[in-house]
């Protein structure tokens, strides 16, 4: 998917050290996609710990092939107020954990 400003993009992001293998669907558009889509791309072959995972999707977190992990700090840096500031809930009702 090629992406521009106007464009935007469903991502489905777990972070399993907090909400286990649950997800939060997040909007973003298509240049904080691009820029998260090339963060993730400078992680491969590093070695780093990561934090977060992630992957297109749609509303109902059906997942397409595009996925890509973050570190903490690049996930505080591209995702973390958006992260926050969605509620949802995992099975049984439970809201999702934010991100200290």
């Amino acid at each position: 998917m090629t992406t521009a400003e106007n464009d935007f993009q469903i991502i489905s992001v777990v972070i399993p050290s907090i909400n286990g293998d649950y997800a939060k669907l997040l909007f973003l558009t298509g240049t904080e996609y691009t820029k998260l889509k090339e963060t993730a791309k400078s992680n491969r072959g590093k070695g780093e710990r990561i934090f977060s995972l992630y992957a297109e999707s749609n509303l109902f977190h059906d997942l397409s092939s595009e996925t890509g992990c973050l570190t903490r700090k690049q996930f505080d840096e591209l995702l973390k107020e958006n992260y926050n500031s969605k509620m949802q809930k995992g099975r049984g009702g439970k809201l999702l954990k934010a991100v200290l």
